[in-house]
């Protein structure tokens, strides 16, 4: 009876890897330079305004100084050589009129304002909420998404506090699991296509080469059964995680580990996924546990472009402690009614 149990996890899991594909990814998105040049205009503005602050109210000053100081310190203050980078790498020869033209616009928008000393105090209060993140979304993963260090290691963000956390209760996709997962708050996120994907993010404010999926499914199991501890660490073994990987896929490692004190499985593969005229191959990461009836699915991939110069092997090392630093964070909140 018991491996028979196993046989349906296997099975079921085979059904779920092969309805990943690389196009969930694909979504329509405006260029990245606008994105970049709203978060550009945005801080642009706030600096000019901290100025015009200083001159209009010289009571104000220190205040003013003291505002500003406490959003350049940040990670989001420090993200605007980030943003000028990426644009002037993005527009090329353009970047040095294009920059022009919105400190002229700037500019020009400041000569325009009318404030009283009570906005002038409002308007500061708002600068040091910013410096904690109380910005339109937009902006704020726009900014970390291009901050040096966290790009780099987007796990750092995560832990630097900079962090969302998603939560899938009452949520029709997710059967009835309440569940928590946090991710770094530069990463985007929407409603999955798939009818098991409940949520998709991409890292970079949806431009960057991460993706995961969050997925649950059901487990075929009679009324009242239950699968023992025994039973569910029997199949978070490597050597039955490996027999899961698809037909066309490559098997790269497994690994029993523990996730919210219950036996889990990390799975590592490689895929070939196809998609209109695009062919690219992908490395999967997977962490998988089971609640209940259910099998929840933390799926992290990234894609070897044509051109890109990093193998699969080494943006797996690169980003490899970002995925257990995210799985890490998932939390079943009904263990702790």
């Amino acid at each position: 009876m018991k491996m028979n149990w196993i046989k349906l996890l296997v099975v079921l899991m085979i059904l779920t890897l092969a309805e990943i594909s690389l196009g969930e990814g694909m979504s329509t998105k405006e260029p990245l330079w606008k994105q970049l040049s709203q978060a550009y205009g945005f801080i642009l503005g706030q600096k000019a305004s901290l100025a015009l602050i200083e001159e209009r109210f010289p009571d104000l000053a220190t205040d003013a100084k003291n505002a500003r100081f406490s959003f350049d310190a940040t990670a989001l203050g420090e993200s605007m050589k980030g943003v000028k980078g990426e644009l002037s790498k993005l527009l090329g020869d353009k970047w040095p009129q294009y920059e022009k033209q919105m400190a002229d616009q700037i500019d020009k928008l400041m000569e325009e304002q009318d404030f009283n000393r009570q906005q002038a105090v409002a308007f500061l209060q708002a600068v040091r909420q910013r410096a904690k993140g109380a910005m339109p979304e937009f902006i704020l993963s726009t900014l970390l998404s291009v901050h040096p260090r966290l790009a780099e290691n987007p796990g750092l963000e995560l832990s630097s506090g900079w962090k969302q956390t998603f939560r899938t209760k009452g949520h029709p996709k997710a059967k009835g699991v309440d569940l928590s997962i946090s991710f770094p708050a530069s990463w985007s996120r929407r409603e999955g296509h798939r009818p098991n994907i409940i949520q998709f993010f991409q890292s970079g404010a949806g431009y960057g080469p991460i993706m995961c999926n969050l997925m649950v499914k059901d487990i075929p199991l009679p009324r009242g059964h239950k699968l023992s501890k025994k039973e569910l660490q029997e199949f978070f073994q490597p050597n039955v995680l490996k027999d899961i990987v698809p037909e066309g896929g490559t098997f790269i490692d497994a690994k029993s580990i523990v996730l919210e004190g219950a036996p889990a499985g990390m799975l590592i593969s490689d895929q070939t996924t196809h998609r209109l005229d695009i062919s690219l191959k992908m490395r999967m990461t997977q962490f998988i546990t089971i609640h209940g009836k259910s099998m929840i699915f933390v799926q992290f991939m990234v894609a070897k472009g044509p051109n890109s110069d990093e193998s699969l092997d080494q943006l797996q090392e690169k980003y490899l402690p970002t995925y257990r630093a995210i799985a890490n964070t998932l939390v079943l909140n009904d263990k702790y009614k």
